[in-house]
């Protein structure tokens, strides 16, 4: 066969490849390529080939015939082969890339869908961090969050009941989006629940109740939360980290502990143990989440570092102790949150 007639055969099979690939990539049909599917992909491009070469040598057998000219084609047999092996080589290519096409599009597809999901969980989780006055009364409030990815599960909320302040910080087990949505669950649970009580105990156990039927089984959910009025702080603490309450008049620092209290979401029924502190004038309440403890500079002895740092800042405004603990707890790892983290301080001032 010549070369000319070998070329042009082996571009038309190409072309005719191509078109078959990218027809099953456009309709989306393209199935995966396994055993069962090439089989009868051989066998039809081998009698394609067959049926194509026996056509042209019966066309050329009669142009001879007719015009008393040698064309130089081989015979139907051979020209099948030919047609068959080319037709086969460059199908298959089609398909491979036909495939490539379709799980790029399916990546493409998803990543879209991911964006968009994500950009939905950002709206509801942002929705959870309302904006709240930095002062109510005599109390100035300062708060700080940080995420180590794009959502996370650390939650802060302040609101007033009644005449007095309302303050929880709380920290949801997992991690990124799931964990965000679970703070907005929470987020709910506490303002309904603060629309019907604005006592400690019966919020909380109404709040354990709910997040008890809805979280899974290896959930959890640390919470810490407080009233403030002008007798003192009335506090429970469900598994939380320990709250730091530094007092100008005895000059010490206690931590907010409620030894018998467990996580919420553990136990359909938790022993509550709510708790009271004097909260005078001067007086500190440093609050945050483990992203703070378990960073490197405070994870030797957290809870002794940090009553160092606000011991000997007790003086400055919530906003500065915030960010000096802030940074020591980011300082280790290239000033990037190694975990969520939340900050809270609230004052009295004279």
């Amino acid at each position: 066969m010549s070369k000319g007639v070998k070329t042009l055969i082996a571009v038309g099979t190409l072309l005719a490849s191509v078109a078959i690939g990218l027809a099953d990539t456009l309709t989306g049909v393209t199935p995966d390529i396994t055993i069962l599917y090439l089989i009868p992909i051989i066998l039809a491009t081998v009698y394609v080939g067959l049926a194509y070469g026996l056509f042209v040598s019966m066309v050329a057998a009669a142009a001879e015939l007719i015009f008393h000219t040698q064309l130089g084609i081989e015979t139907g047999l051979d020209l099948g082969l030919d047609v068959a092996l080319h037709f086969l080589v460059f199908n298959l290519v089609a398909l491979l890339i036909g495939r490539l096409i379709v799980q790029l599009r399916i990546i493409r597809e998803l990543e879209e869908k991911r964006s968009y999901d994500l950009g939905i969980a950002k709206d509801v989780h942002k929705s959870v961090f309302a904006p709240f006055p930095p002062s109510y009364k005599n109390l100035t409030i300062a708060s700080k969050v940080a995420f180590a990815r794009e959502l996370g599960g650390d939650y802060y909320h302040v609101a007033t009941v009644g005449d007095k302040l309302f303050f929880c910080i709380a920290d949801i087990s997992g991690k990124s989006i799931s964990a965000a949505l679970f703070s907005a669950m929470l987020h709910q649970n506490i303002t309904e629940a603060l629309e019907h009580t604005g006592n400690l105990t019966e919020l909380v156990a109404r709040v354990n109740a709910h997040i008890y039927s809805a979280l899974s089984e290896n959930m959890f959910i640390t919470l810490f939360c407080c009233l403030i009025d002008d007798n003192g702080i009335s506090f429970v603490n469900a598994g939380h980290e320990t709250p730091l309450l530094y007092s100008r008049q005895v000059g010490d620092i206690k931590r907010l502990e409620s030894r018998m209290t467990l996580p919420i979401g553990i136990v359909p029924d938790l022993g509550i143990e709510t708790k009271t502190e004097p909260f005078l004038a001067g007086d500190v309440l440093l609050a945050f989440t483990d992203g703070v403890t378990d960073s490197e500079n405070f994870r030797d002895k957290p809870y002794e570092r940090l009553e160092a740092a606000l011991y000997a800042n007790s003086d400055s405004n919530p906003q500065d102790i915030i960010n000096i603990v802030y940074q020591r707890t980011i300082s280790d790892n290239n000033d990037i949150p190694f975990d969520d983290i939340v900050i809270t301080c609230i004052k009295r001032r004279d």
